[in-house]
């Protein structure tokens, strides 16, 4: 399974075209791909339909998922 940054680099996509196609911040994403930060479940939406990729083919987003199935909460800070 790719991580965020993969899935950006396979699409031939820079930190900063992928949060203007995806309407999130570069924080946001740059947050998330060094594991600062565990992303909202909107930003997973917006990244997945992005990069255009279901969400549980990103490693990051099936674990904040997952956490969030087993009552972990989905997104800690302002990501």
């Amino acid at each position: 399974m790719p991580t965020l940054r993969e899935a950006r680099a396979a699409r031939v996509l820079t930190v900063r075209g992928l949060a203007e196609r995806a309407g999130v911040a570069f924080s946001t994403i740059h947050l998330i791909e060094t594991g600062k930060s565990v992303p909202r479940f909107e930003n997973v939406r917006k990244l997945s339909d992005a990069l255009g990729v279901d969400p549980h083919e990103i490693a990051e987003f099936a674990a904040a998922i997952e956490g969030a199935s087993l009552g972990k909460g989905i997104a800690a800070g302002p990501v």
